[in-house]
């Protein structure tokens, strides 16, 4: 028996991860707190995109150390808004996944508080579709599934109409990129 099979892989911590969820939802007797802290927590996110889209829009340049690549890609995203609709998903979100998995995990891990885990599902959650949720308000509607239209409409993802301000002079509001939280 080789010792590769002995190890384990992300697949199993994912199923491990998976069974603790369902655990804990089955166990749960509440259901109100858990739905404000996903409230909190969804607010939270597209503050914190608007919070993160003015740090890196106002300070810094394309030498600025950690994150002048991302103002770099920032800056040019402000020239050339419509690029991002060119992007496929993965390409899209994969640095945002990567921080949260390495974020969130071991606060899944670690808590069993529902409560917290729906904060920390939905906020997460939200940060790492933020940049999913700013590419389908670039995308015209014949290309969207009916659903992301529908959650636009509703203002519970940021619509075209709503961040179509922010490519517009002087380019000082309209930050957040979840729902476009004013």
């Amino acid at each position: 028996m080789g010792s590769s099979c002995m190890g384990s892989k992300w697949v199993h911590h994912s199923h491990d991860l998976s069974s603790k969820v369902n655990n804990g939802c089955n166990r749960s007797h509440m259901w109100l707190e858990p739905i404000l802290a996903s409230l909190v927590g969804y607010i939270l996110a597209d503050l914190g995109s608007g919070v993160y889209h003015w740090g890196i829009d106002n300070y810094g340049s394309a030498s600025t150390p950690i994150f002048g690549a991302q103002i770099d890609a920032f800056q040019g995203h402000h020239k050339w808004p419509w690029t991002i609709t060119r992007r496929q998903f993965a390409n899209n979100l994969h640095a945002l996944a990567r921080a949260m998995t390495f974020t969130v995990l071991p606060m899944d891990l670690a808590s069993n508080d529902p409560i917290f885990l729906a904060f920390v599902g939905v906020c997460s959650g939200c940060i790492m579709f933020s940049q999913q949720f700013h590419a389908w308000a670039h995308t015209t509607k014949s290309r969207l599934p009916a659903l992301v239209i529908a959650l636009q409409d509703m203002r519970l993802l940021l619509s075209p109409s709503k961040h179509a301000d922010r490519h517009k002079s002087p380019y000082n509001n309209n930050y957040c990129i979840v729902s476009g939280l004013e």
